[in-house]
């Protein structure tokens, strides 16, 4: 017989009411905090799932934000607390006539008094090629980077009328970049005091007639890639360069093509330029369909003529412009150096990069270490992009 059964047998009916219903009360105690238990773990679960999606979401918001292509560029957000002390959303903008982001300290703490930084980059680099390095160096200072004439698109004819376009490019030389150079920055900061500069490449040669152009006006100047002189290797990379944008040696307004003949010219350069910057190994890490979006950005934010006046402009190996010439004119201009060079740089040889550093007055620690030169080893020309964080903390440090 069941236990039913015989409880059925033995008890009155509402003897067995009063049992049913003690039974359920002890189930009920027995199970409740099971299903409290349960509750909880499934708020829980919840709960993390919530925080997780939100945090992916905040994470793809800033990594998206800092995306310069869509011509903005937005800083990571602050808590409510502290919202006094978040940067305005910065956009780029023309200042002087040139194309150029102004960034704003960032960090929590008071920001150091440091001077503000420069950032130039080099000849088919635009403001979107440094997007991961400019929240690090924005935490403490105020930072500008712009495009030199010459780099970059066109501007609007808002921006400058129909017969300065048609001349736009004719004098692109380093005379008139330093002159540049000052111009834009007077009219960011507003003030004539000095600044720091960090300049790669062709920016490092700007930043050289910046310093000549106005004496004691930088406070420390860092360079990469920039030689004294070129050997017979980056000159014939040069020549293939000036022979894919159609320069010939002949004036540049004077060529008529079409569209889609420059666009192929472009991108003929854009693989050049990219092959002989970057190391082997590096581009062989990276894959050939990263590269191609490369070789998209450079024909996105800049201009055949353009490039193809630096290129005839900027790039002579006689006169006062040179790197050596410069380095022999601007030294005691410039409080201090650093020079920072690939071991396997095809643009800019080791030895000449020495020499230049040595040209501009070779600056030594207490106990004989060398705080004025550093060659990166297993790199190309592209330092700051193949060694990003070792090259940005050798910049950070030595500003400091």
């Amino acid at each position: 017989m069941s236990i039913g059964g015989y409880y059925a047998t033995i008890c009155e009916p509402s003897q067995l009411l009063c049992l049913v219903a003690l039974l359920l009360l002890g189930a009920i105690s027995w199970l409740l905090p099971l299903v409290v238990v349960i509750i909880i773990a499934l708020d829980a679960v919840l709960v993390v799932e919530s925080f997780t999606s939100s945090s992916q979401l905040s994470w793809k918001s800033n990594r998206a934000s800092l995306r310069i292509e869509t011509d903005c560029f937005h800083l990571h957000e602050r808590p409510a607390s502290v919202a006094a002390a978040t940067p305005r959303r910065e956009e780029i903008r023309y200042i002087a006539g040139r194309r150029a982001l102004l960034l704003h300290p960032t960090s929590f703490k008071q920001p150091v008094d440091y001077p503000p930084l420069i950032i130039l980059g080099g000849m088919a680099q635009s403001i979107a090629s440094w997007e991961f390095h400019l929240p690090h160096f924005a935490k403490n200072r105020s930072v500008l980077i712009y495009e030199c004439l010459g780099q970059g698109p066109l501007p609007s004819e808002e921006i400058c009328s129909k017969v300065d376009l048609d001349t736009y490019y004719e004098d692109v030389s380093l005379e008139r970049q330093g002159s540049d150079f000052w111009n834009v920055v007077d009219e960011a900061f507003e003030n004539d005091g000095k600044v720091d500069v960090v300049g790669f490449s062709f920016g490092g040669r700007v930043a050289m007639a910046a310093a000549v152009s106005q004496p004691n006006r930088i406070r420390r100047l860092h360079l990469t890639g920039v030689a004294a002189e070129r050997d017979e290797y980056a000159n014939v990379l040069l020549a293939s360069w000036k022979e894919m944008l159609g320069a010939n040696n002949v004036d540049i307004m004077d060529q008529k093509e079409n569209d889609e003949t420059n666009n192929s010219r472009l991108r003929a350069f854009a693989w050049s330029i990219i092959l002989a910057t970057y190391s082997e190994q590096f581009l062989a890490s990276v894959g050939a369909a990263r590269v191609h979006t490369w070789v998209d950005g450079v024909c996105k934010f800049n201009t055949q003529n353009g490039l193809k006046a630096i290129l005839l402009q900027t790039h002579g190996g006689e006169g006062q412009w040179t790197p050596a010439s410069m380095a022999e004119e601007m030294k005691g201009y410039v409080e201090s150096y650093r020079l920072v060079v690939g071991s396997n740089d095809k643009m800019a040889s080791p030895d000449q990069v020495l020499r230049l550093a040595q040209l501009l007055g070779k600056q030594e620690g207490s106990k004989g270490e060398t705080h004025y030169y550093r060659v990166v080893e297993d790199c190309g020309h592209a330092v700051p992009f193949e060694a990003m964080r070792l090259w940005r903390e050798d910049v950070i440090k030595y500003l400091a």
